[in-house]
């Protein structure tokens, strides 16, 4: 039995990390680079789109139904801050930016649907560092989670927390590819800022006078 085991050890590859240009799954595009435990069947690269004018309800009622046109209304704003390694991929009621480094990933909405935003980030239990701050002359909460690995924006492109209808941004920390590690990483303070420059960028550009 012992020989039979050393030799399945041996048999064994040695690296067991995916390197950071590898491919760790078979989805297709920016799909590959979403880090879920799912087989991202619910996953599509974005189809690029143009943002309609015509005012919020407008904008946010597409959004509701087209998480393509979530992924459109941020795409400029996210690859100004960030970057252009981060591609858009869309799933069910979300867009989302991903990288092939897994460092970071973004989620993204504009939707008429779900809570009033200012009722995120309340619960002491699950949020911590909640603010009320203005992003694009608009009203919004920021607040990052109790292991400081995430950091949400909730944004009301009405002009009103206690109104439903949001413009948000989720950002969180992955454990990076390449690298095996047990060790969550915190997101560094100049991230929250970006996330904060992305949401006022989104607003003034899509939700500002004239739109």
């Amino acid at each position: 039995m012992r020989d039979f085991a050393d030799a399945g050890a041996r048999s064994l590859p040695k690296e067991l990390v995916y390197p950071p240009g590898g491919q760790d799954s078979g989805r297709v595009g920016a799909c590959a680079n979403m880090v879920v435990n799912t087989d991202g069947s619910d996953c599509d690269p974005a189809v690029d789109l143009d943002v309609l004018n015509g005012g919020v309800d407008v904008v946010l009622n597409a959004g509701a139904r087209n998480p393509n046109v979530e992924c459109a209304v941020f795409r400029a704003a996210v690859a100004a801050v960030f970057g252009g390694a981060f591609e858009p991929v869309a799933t069910p009621g979300a867009c989302w930016f991903v990288e092939p480094q897994h460092r970071l990933r973004i989620e993204v909405g504009a939707t008429v649907l779900g809570d009033r935003p200012g009722i995120f980030g309340s619960d002491p239990n699950l949020w911590t560092d909640r603010q009320i701050v203005t992003l694009g002359q608009k009203p919004a909460v920021a607040f990052r989670n109790l292991t400081g690995n995430e950091y949400s924006v909730y944004a009301s492109p009405y002009g009103a927390l206690d109104r439903r209808g949001h413009v948000r941004l989720q950002i969180s920390a992955e454990r990076e590819r390449g690298i095996d590690t047990d060790v969550q990483p915190v997101l560094p303070m100049d991230v929250t800022l970006k996330a904060k420059a992305v949401v006022a960028s989104v607003l003034e550009h899509h939700f500002g006078p004239g739109r």
